[in-house]
């Protein structure tokens, strides 16, 4: 049974978290796509891995990862790309990944907070700034956009940010990701939230496609750019303009099918100057992004940052 609410703590256990009725009979009704449909040929050889009912855990990981290089479907992906010049090897070391199969469903908030945790532990020390969360299941795979898929995915959204359900469509729903900076000092980093979804294919919000089901994206640009200084690194040359587009988590898009309507388009990105002393004020947009809140170590697993209707 999938819960939602809740503190997180450092173990990985919660609190107060109030029981959600289970999404089993939920996934058996999703709509699905015609029989014999396919989500492009990228999608479509990475499935005939990660659905393998007998495929290995390390299989699944490998074809996704391979596809997500590919493919790098969210801003972030381009801005370590602009920023860092990372190899495929380090780049794979700054992702953490929690991946939820159909036996998994049933222990997602255990599951996801044990892993929420255990990635903010290694982003204290700077060693990762992203986390994909990865719901897989064939019948997510292929489910078609509908009020019911909608509802499931905010239903999966309260297994990660537990402290902010029930979510809204069209909101913009940030982490905090703590970094200790070289004088000890801690500071928390807003990181953006965008859940990816294999149906998004050929819609208008293609640009969210993902093999396998469903995915939570969660990661912060500036808590990445500030942890390069910290462990050595020299930023690329393009570091000062990359650009981060700042999502809403679900978007509206993802109750109906949209295929008629114009793609996402990667307008209105924030151009963060991640990597220079200048201090925002708490009531600029750029606040937590590219500064960092400053905190004391008894609060580096708690989230500050208030959701946001998109304009």
């Amino acid at each position: 049974m999938l819960t939602t609410g809740g503190v997180i703590a450092l173990d990985g256990n919660s609190f107060g978290v109030p029981a959600q009725p289970s999404i089993a009979e939920a996934l058996a009704a999703l709509p699905q796509v015609t029989r014999g449909a396919g989500f492009g040929a990228d999608i479509d050889a990475a499935h005939e891995v990660m659905l393998a009912p007998d495929a290995r855990q390390e299989h699944r990981e490998a074809a996704l990862l391979a596809w997500l290089e590919q493919a790098r479907p969210c801003s972030y992906g381009r801005f370590v790309a602009r920023v860092g010049h990372l190899s495929s090897t380090r780049r794979r070391k700054g992702l953490d990944l929690c991946w939820i199969l159909e036996a998994d469903l049933a222990r997602g908030h255990e599951h996801v907070a044990a892993a929420r945790a255990a990635w903010k532990r290694r982003a204290v020390k700077g060693e990762s700034s992203a986390f994909l969360i990865v719901f897989s299941d064939r019948r997510l795979a292929f489910a078609r956009p509908s009020r019911q898929l909608g509802e499931i995915c905010r239903t999966l959204a309260g297994t990660y940010l537990s402290e902010c359900a029930p979510f809204d469509y069209g909101t913009v729903y940030a982490e905090a990701l703590p970094l200790r900076r070289a004088d000890g000092s801690v500071s928390l980093f807003k990181a953006g939230t965008r859940l990816l979804y294999t149906g998004a294919h050929g819609g208008r919000w293609h640009e969210r496609r993902i093999p396998g089901g469903v995915a939570i994206s969660v990661n912060s640009p500036g808590h990445y750019a500030h942890s390069l200084g910290i462990r050595g690194i020299t930023p690329g040359p393009g570091a000062a303009s990359a650009p981060y587009r700042v999502d809403v988590l679900v978007p509206h898009g993802i109750v109906g099918d949209d295929a008629g309507h114009p793609r996402e388009e990667s307008s209105g990105a924030l151009r963060l100057d991640c990597l220079t002393p200048r201090e925002f004020s708490v009531s600029d947009p750029e606040h937590g992004w590219s500064s960092g809140l400053p905190i004391g170590d008894d609060a580096v697993l708690t989230n500050p940052w208030e959701p946001v209707g998109a304009v």
